[in-house]
């Protein structure tokens, strides 16, 4: 009889599983032939799976912890709301983490207040796999809107591999976060417009922004992004390129009390009209009453300036910006790009150019999704560049110590002696004798040697310190 009872309570036990596991809804089928009918019909827990097709409806999640995810991906599987002037996907019952939306192209939404693409208002989805593509909102995020009544506890969507192209609003082009800051990771804002950031404006927002790129976006201030009261986001690993602004800040914008902390991301070919009173301002950022913190950044080639400051004086460290900016570390020097997206050539002067200590903590790769350190140091930049032979870091060490010379950190009477130790060892690597890496080893270090004589004299601590890094560098690299 115990046994009986055993068998009973387990099979009892095994039912609650099942049920609390949910189960999964197919659309089309005969009982669900739209989208929205199988949320309707659905209870937490439950999966719906789509096939693959382009369905003509705007669907609500209505407060439901779902998963609507696609059977065949986002290139076979789209939500058009053309015709319906509505928004392609609304959550606004408190939908959290648990309510998922994979795999879909969201596209034809059009809505007269915020959220073209998908409009999330109290809310915090997961949105993962998607394309939000030419969708229009006339007030704000024409490819999403994340809206929170309370700017002391935001909404946090969390967005993922997602792609936003083409879309249109007032601001935020892309993306607008108000009150709310979502978690975005591996997105690509391509050819975004909106009167203030084209790309994402972030308003009242702490969002977090790693490896993603914004490329080609337009608006009338903070073509790329858009920071404005009271928001400081984390971007880190971003490239912003190719973005253009009619008034300021062609790559971010920061004004009135944004304080955005901003690591290993490159600016390039971003362009800024200005005011008439202030003709260019920001190529590559704008900064008005708001104090970012920018490290281990690339800011070169953005037309006409790269940061353009009124009412402060944003941090900028161990960053390549063009024409100079005051801060430790920094350098002005052609980062070498080896392509238009940012990548570094082995001889670029930002690679083991950065400091370690700034790199957020939890972040291991770069925006390839390489390890985000590979050498000494980490490089500027979005890209981290793949490990080198000896004799590329041994080119590295030359251009670092010319660098040096020019800034006037390493007087100009010890660049001989200094360079033909270098080249020597540059010399015994390329002439293949199978014994060549013990003198190499030698002449870096006496190169070691008559730095450590001249620390402080007539060699700066911080460029000996960094000489001396890169030579012990290369003699690992050696074997030694």
């Amino acid at each position: 009889m115990r046994n009986v009872k055993n068998l009973s309570l387990c099979v009892l036990m095994l039912a609650l599983v099942g049920t609390a596991a949910g189960t999964t809804l197919s659309v089309p089928s005969g009982a669900y032939l739209t989208i929205q009918d199988a949320i309707d019909a659905a209870v937490t827990g439950d999966e719906i799976e789509v096939a693959a097709g382009t369905y003509n409806e705007a669907i609500n999640f209505k407060g439901k912890a779902i998963r609507l995810y696609s059977a065949d991906g986002r290139d076979a599987t789209t939500i058009d709301a053309t015709g319906l002037n509505a928004s392609v996907v609304t959550c606004n019952n408190d939908e959290g983490a648990t309510t998922i939306m994979e795999g879909f192209t969201i596209t034809g939404g059009n809505s007269g207040v915020r959220g073209g693409g998908m409009y999330n208002f109290n809310s915090s989805p997961t949105v993962t796999n998607c394309i939000f593509s030419s969708n229009t909102s006339i007030g704000g995020g024409g490819g999403m809107s994340n809206y929170g009544t309370n700017p002391t506890n935001p909404t946090n969507p969390t967005v993922t591999n997602c792609n936003f192209i083409e879309n249109t609003a007032g601001d935020g082009g892309g993306m607008m976060n108000v009150n709310s800051s979502p978690t975005v990771t591996n997105c690509n804002f391509i050819e975004n417009t909106g009167y203030t950031g084209g790309g994402m404006n972030n308003y009242g927002s702490n969002s977090i922004v790693t490896n993603c790129t914004f490329i080609s976006n337009g608006a009338g201030r903070g073509a790329g992004m858009m920071n404005i009261r009271d928001s400081s986001p984390t971007v880190t690993n971003c490239n912003f390129s190719k973005n253009s602004t009619i008034y300021t800040g062609g790559g971010m914008s920061n004004e009135e009390n944004c304080n955005p902390i901003v690591t290993n991301c490159t600016f390039s070919g971003n362009t800024a009209t200005g005011y008439q009173e202030t003709p260019g301002a920001g190529g590559g950022m704008c900064n008005g009453g708001s104090n970012p913190t920018v490290t281990n950044c690339i800011l070169w080639n953005d037309t006409p300036n790269e940061i353009y400051n009124y009412d402060i004086t944003p941090t900028v460290t161990y960053s390549d910006v063009q024409q100079g900016y005051a801060g430790t570390g920094n350098i002005d020097f052609d980062p070498l790009f080896a392509d238009d997206d940012g990548r570094l050539l082995a001889a670029s002067p930002c690679i083991d150019a950065g400091n370690n200590a700034d790199v957020p903590s939890g972040v291991t790769t770069d925006l390839d999704g390489n390890p985000r350190i590979q050498g000494l140091c980490v490089d500027m930049g979005a890209f981290e560049a793949p490990p080198v032979t000896p004799e590329a870091m041994l080119a590295q060490l030359k251009a670092y110590i010319l660098q040096q010379v020019a800034l006037g950190n390493i007087d100009v009477d010890l660049e001989g002696g200094l360079l033909d130790k270098v080249d020597a060892a540059s010399e015994t690597l390329a002439s293949g004798n199978p014994n060549n890496a013990k003198p190499a080893m030698n002449n870096m270090e006496a190169l070691i040697n008559q730095v450590e004589a001249q620390t402080d004299k007539k060699i700066e601590a911080d460029a000996a310190a960094a000489i001396i890094e890169r030579a012990n560098a290369i003699i690992a690299a050696l074997g030694g």
